[in-house]
């Protein structure tokens, strides 16, 4: 969402309330099935920004999967966490 314009955030915003969905996952499925007459008019530009979001929320959706394959010990963490100092 950092490279999606100040007014496109907004309207979503405003679509992930008046449509009551709590995640942007569940907001997106919304708005891919609504019938026609629901549907909003979008710029070009915006239709672009929109689906690179997408590309990125799965791209980030397939590495998050393949990090938390099992559930990480709290040693394994604190290693982790320590070495970044």
């Amino acid at each position: 969402m950092k490279k999606a314009s100040d007014r496109l955030v907004k309207d979503l915003k405003r679509l992930k309330v008046e449509l009551g969905c709590k995640t942007w996952a569940e907001l997106l499925e919304k708005l891919v099935r609504l019938e026609p007459k629901h549907a909003m008019a979008i710029s070009v530009e915006e239709d672009k920004q929109i689906k690179r979001g997408v590309d990125g929320f799965l791209e980030l959706q397939g590495v998050v999967s393949k990090m938390w394959v099992g559930s990480p010990s709290v040693t394994e963490e604190f290693r982790k966490m320590r070495s970044h100092e």
